[in-house]
């Protein structure tokens, strides 16, 4: 006789603060020739490695991720060079959050710059990730017990567990920024509040078990 068996799906969702933020510090520059942008562009690339080594302990880590230079097409067709543009971008990750409005300041104050972000992320060997996957065994543990019960059984051997779907997902969350003026008065500039965001991982698990 087959032994009985009863397979559930358990899952779990827990939030986290964050333990990184990371910015997109892109610096433009544009002339009459490649030459002249590209001097510009290593101008451009000292004064942003000068606010790096000067928030360095602050950052997890740093990288040039995007380096460009062409030309700007115009006229007839869009045949015709009229001079050339070019672009540097860095990508920094930062871990100690209370340095972030000042490193935002120091990078949005660069000539020409662009500023994108920050994306909130969590690192992996953030427990969080841990924590969920076990709520979600245990979620279907008892989701198992209860359709056991329901059928005057009992939970036997554990046959199989798995996540082998893609089923453990990290749900990244993005920028919450506002602005607050100093209330004294004093014309002072605008100080920027950065609230992380909180991070959401989900797990789901199939789970088997016999029944007795």
């Amino acid at each position: 006789m087959t032994t009985p068996v009863v397979t559930v799906r358990g899952e779990a969702e827990l939030g986290s603060p964050p333990d990184l933020a990371t910015l997109s510090a892109t610096v433009h520059a544009a002339g009459a020739d490649a030459d002249r942008v590209r001097r510009d562009l290593v101008a451009a690339s000292s004064r942003l490695r000068a606010v790096v080594e000067e928030h360095r302990e602050a950052l997890e880590r740093h990288a040039t991720s995007g380096l460009h230079v062409g030309p700007v097409f115009t006229g007839r067709g869009g045949r015709k060079i009229t001079g050339y543009r070019g672009s540097l971008s860095s990508e920094l990750v930062v871990a100690d959050f209370a340095a972030l409005p000042g490193l935002v300041a120091a990078l949005s104050a660069l000539d020409g710059a662009q500023l994108d972000g920050p994306w909130w992320s969590l690192r992996p060997s953030n427990p969080v990730h841990r924590a969920v996957r076990i709520a979600a065994i245990g979620e279907a543990r008892q989701r198992a017990g209860d359709y056991a019960a329901a059928v005057d059984a009992t939970l036997g051997a554990l046959l199989e567990v798995s996540d082998l779907d893609g089923s453990f997902a990290h749900q990244p969350r993005a920028l919450k920024a506002a602005f607050a003026v100093d209330a004294g008065g004093g014309g002072g500039e605008p100080e920027l509040d950065l609230e992380p965001a909180e991070q959401r991982v989900t797990a789901q698990v199939t789970v088997r078990f016999e029944l007795a």
